[in-house]
């Protein structure tokens, strides 16, 4: 490798998982490369664990708070080498990933940016670049596929990469004024390589860079997210050229037959995607809930043995992926029976968790306070918003329901349920409304044409403080009832009045 590589990795508490990236990082360091770590203000002991690697890292230590953009650039700025790359402290790279990294760039000059294959820890892929999907927003590539598939392993050209391990010259991100801090730790890296390559510089992928990622071991709140959306949507959406589509089809996962009439015939690999008719899709939920119940345990039982100062209590290899998860390990295996005892024990680790956010535990490197997430409760939470809805509105009501795109939220035995907010043709926009507004102009059309009642999910509640004005508007115009899992506005109801049940907060 004959490019020295600056190595930025900006931190912010989780001193554990700090110490886990820097010892895989340091085990085969180049010479001609360095470590910087930005200290982002660190509150646990972040510092301490910092001053114990002594010279074989540089510290910068931020007085305040600046989040990842605001960090990765100050750490550039002290940089000495000819190339960046950004690194999260959520990693664990794997032994030749530098040298692979360095060694793509080199082989391919014109590459600005250039970024790695991130598994999860079930050896699953987490992303393998990112694509533009025709609703005009990023999506990791392939997440979910076996680290093995020939589509991942196809080092190539993209649009963006994600910043958990990008590569960057130098000349390319002091060209672009680096990371956009006007985003919050969402999409900033995506933004970066867009700008990039509105430039002309190239962003690729290299397969054989390989990375663990712990993805969103610290998590950010919901209105952040908004905030960064909302900006790349008006920046980027309508100008990006939606890929994933030419990319499955190159992969040979997406082939079209034109025939002399229509319709076309398209054949699609079952690992890529499922065809939505019929009464066909239970079987694809038993298998998407098996796939998704087993990350996520897997996910937040790391999160429990690292407060403890251990490591994963699982090892990949423990956990069936490819064909073995589709269909079991014999021909009896029973999906279903899976599912309920994969309920069960979703249920104590969460329950654990619950204990140990209650009980106010530190973990032993004095890190903040344990917090449960909100994932492995989701599932639960769905089925008590589908049971007070039931109970609240009755059959044959026209619902529009706050989401981020779930389609599980919509399935309202005898109701008929729609996103909001939702495109021309009904189904999910895409992305938030840009303001009040926005928000009100829609619900007042939908309910125009028929809707008669607006469910805010609990997960949705940041709503009404991200739209203050869309917040007033509910609560001065519309009964709300409130239950536990979500709160209901009768859009139909006496408009001068309010529900004895309560509103919203």
């Amino acid at each position: 490798m004959s490019v020295p590589i600056s190595i930025v990795v900006p931190v912010h508490d989780n001193a554990t998982l700090t110490q886990r990236c820097l010892d895989a990082v340091l085990v085969d360091l180049p010479a001609d490369c360095e470590v910087i770590v930005v200290d982002d203000a660190s509150t646990d002991s972040t510092p301490q664990l910092l001053d114990s690697y002594g010279e074989a890292i540089r510290q910068l230590t931020l007085p305040g708070n600046l989040g990842y953009a605001g960090a990765c650039n100050e750490g550039a700025a002290t940089a000495k080498g000819e190339a960046l790359l950004f690194l999260n402290n959520d990693t664990e790279p794997r032994q030749g990933w530098l040298r692979a990294l360095g060694g793509y760039a080199e082989r391919h000059p014109a590459a600005a940016v250039v970024g790695a294959k991130l598994l999860y820890l079930t050896g699953a892929v987490q992303h393998a670049g990112v694509v533009i999907g025709q609703d005009g927003y990023p999506h990791n590539l392939y997440a979910g596929l076996p680290a093995e598939h020939p589509a991942v392993n196809n080092s190539r050209r993209l649009q963006a990469v994600t910043g958990a391990c990008m590569l960057v010259t130098r000349g390319a991100f002091e060209a672009a004024d680096g990371f956009d801090t006007g985003f919050a730790n969402s999409l900033e890296d995506v933004d970066l390589c867009l700008r990039i390559g509105a430039a002309g510089g190239e962003v690729h992928y290299c397969h054989e860079a390989v990375v663990t990622h712990l993805e969103s071991a610290s998590r950010g709140r919901e209105d952040r997210f908004a905030k960064s959306v909302d900006l790349y949507r008006r920046r980027w959406r309508e100008r990006v050229r939606r890929d994933d589509l030419s990319i499955y089809a190159e992969d040979g996962l997406l082939a079209v037959e034109y025939a002399e009439a229509y319709p076309l015939r398209m054949t699609i690999s079952p690992r890529l995607a499922v065809v939505d008719a019929s009464r066909e899709v239970e079987a694809e939920r038993l298998l998407e809930g098996y796939a998704r119940q087993v990350s996520d345990l897997l996910g937040e039982v790391v999160r429990l043995t690292a407060v403890a100062g251990s490591g994963p209590a699982v090892e990949p290899a423990a956990v069936p992926t490819g064909k073995a998860a589709a269909t079991g390990s014999g021909a009896g295996f029973d999906h279903a029976e899976f599912l309920r005892e994969a309920n069960r024990i979703e249920e104590e680790v969460r329950e654990l968790q619950l204990r140990l956010e209650r009980a106010g535990i530190e973990p032993p490197d004095g890190s903040r306070p344990f917090e449960a997430t909100r994932r492995l409760g989701y599932r639960q939470l769905v089925a008590r918003f589908r049971a007070e809805v039931a109970e609240a509105v009755p059959v044959g009501s026209r619902l529009l329901v706050v989401s981020r795109g779930d389609r599980a939220l919509l399935e309202l035995a005898g109701r008929d349920a729609h996103h909001f907010p939702q495109d021309g043709a009904g189904g999910y926009l895409g992305h938030h409304p840009a303001d009040s507004d926005e928000a009100v102009r829609q619900l007042e059309s939908l309910r125009s044409a028929g809707a008669d009642h607006l469910v805010l999910p609990s997960t949705a509640y940041w709503w009404l403080d991200h739209y203050a004005g869309f917040a007033e508007h509910l609560r001065s115009q519309y009964p709300a009832i409130e239950r536990d899992a979500c709160t209901i506005f009768s859009l139909a109801g006496d408009r001068s009045g309010r529900s004895s049940e309560g509103v919203a907060r």
